[in-house]
């Protein structure tokens, strides 16, 4: 019998290992202060939450941890004994691995204390230690690679204090900075010649959402390029297609078959999502049901159609650094969501803080970064008034904060910031792409 432990032994062992670094450095947190004030800053919004996108996740937390499928209709008030808390709300829209975060954070958090509070404050838990691994990631990740010490402090506390970020993730409650760490430790494993650990990661991001599929070819060019004989290519991209299937495979599907839910109602939500039309994109200005006809719903593909297009044309851009390989994923990331029919504020922690990577490696500055940081943020505040996250708080605030969306003032206000957000978006968006390839 060989003395080789099994590769998927190998692969929990790494896994483990990986914990164990998370654990330790979590640890060492009383000795960086500016860690513990963000840490802080964070905790003290557990009051609060986007008043849609958290009645949905209070839903299938209750639904899922009740034996319902995650893409069910959930009446608030079969579960929870609040105002706040009432009415039906659709279960998620993605697959399946955050539903059962959910659902175990409300028999962990909510059914011991029946306070819906404390199930807030669980929900926030990953976001914000997603928040805090991401500092530490832009600038361990920028050192390594010689960008100079000051830049790379520098990056650390933008992405630690920012208030895009903050807002986006844990105020609003959403989970993208977890997405977007996985996806740029993913580039990262890549460089380091660790292509399994580089599926790995992004399987994983790809589970929880679906915005880093278009990341996945630039493996395969990356792993293509690399001066190393054909052989061991071959077994790279191996490597990396099989850990990215099984990561993805067993995180999407495997619930479906454990819990026997319908598929149809994943599959649903996620046809959706090309149907909806506005947000943060060229596509409030053309609120069209893409669902209509089939020259509109084509429109809906339109992403897919220009991410293809983008690496037909890029697939000969050398791919020399880590510079280079987060370059190209931002570039794609940027074509990606700019064609997309919506875009929420929070996906666009898929932007930021990657901007700060390519900039930083290649001399060129926080310029981008600080401009497409206070855009981002414009855009978000105006969009989602901050009052409608008191809901927990206070029942009425959701309906006061329409009030003040449609007030006499502040309503023609929003609607002439709001189209100039995203057409300044599109023009640094699409300028970046032009000078970069």
């Amino acid at each position: 019998m060989s003395g080789k432990s099994p590769r998927p032994r190998r692969a929990f062992r790494r896994i483990q290992i990986l914990l164990q670094k998370v654990v330790s450095w979590l640890a060492a947190l009383p000795q960086r202060p500016e860690y513990l004030a963000a840490l802080g800053i964070q905790l003290l919004l557990f009051p609060f939450g986007h008043s849609f996108d958290t009645r949905v996740f209070f839903g299938t937390a209750a639904g899922v941890a009740h034996g319902m499928s995650p893409y069910s209709i959930f009446n608030l008030g079969d579960y929870y004994r609040t105002e706040s808390l009432v009415g039906p709300v659709p279960g998620i829209g993605y697959a399946p691995p955050w539903a059962l975060f959910l659902a175990a954070m409300y028999g962990l958090a909510y059914v011991p204390t029946g306070n819906p509070f404390a199930l807030n404050l669980a929900i926030k838990v990953p976001i914000i230690l997603s928040n805090l691994l991401l500092a530490r990631f832009v600038r361990k990740a920028l050192e390594t690679r010689g960008c100079s010490p000051p830049w790379a402090r520098r990056a650390e506390l933008i992405v630690l204090f920012n208030p895009f970020l903050y807002y986006t993730s844990s105020f609003w409650n959403m989970y993208d900075t977890l997405v977007a760490l996985l996806f740029l430790m993913s580039l990262d494993y890549l460089d380091r010649q660790r292509p399994a650990a580089a599926g790995l990661a992004l399987g994983a991001s790809i589970a929880l959402k679906h915005l880093a599929i278009p990341l996945v070819p630039i493996g395969w060019l990356w792993i293509a390029t690399r001066a190393a004989p054909s052989r061991d290519r071959a077994r790279a991209l191996v490597r990396y297609n099989g850990a990215l299937l099984v990561a993805s495979g067993i995180l999407v599907l495997l619930p479906f078959l454990v819990f026997q839910w319908p598929f149809g109602g994943f599959a649903a939500a996620a046809s959706y999502q090309a149907q909806v039309s506005g947000g943060f994109s060229i596509f409030r200005f053309l609120p069209t049901d893409f669902g209509s006809s089939i020259p509109l719903a084509l429109l809906g593909y339109l992403p897919a159609m220009a991410v293809v297009a983008a690496y037909a044309f890029l697939y000969r851009t050398p791919l020399v650094d880590f510079g280079d390989l987060s370059q190209l994923a931002l570039v794609i990331m940027i074509v990606f969501m700019t064609t997309r029919t919506w875009v929420s504020e929070q996906n666009l922690a898929m932007i930021f803080p990657l901007v700060l990577v390519p900039e930083l490696l290649k001399g060129r500055g926080f310029r981008l970064a600080n401009a497409l940081g206070i855009l981002f943020l414009v855009y978000a505040v105006v969009n989602s008034i901050p009052l409608q996250f008191a809901f927990l708080l206070s029942p009425s605030a959701p309906a006061l904060a329409e009030s003040i969306a449609n007030s006499p003032i502040f309503g023609p206000l929003r609607q002439l910031v709001l189209p100039v957000c995203v057409v300044v978006w599109l023009a640094l968006g699409w300028s970046y792409v032009v000078k970069r390839t």
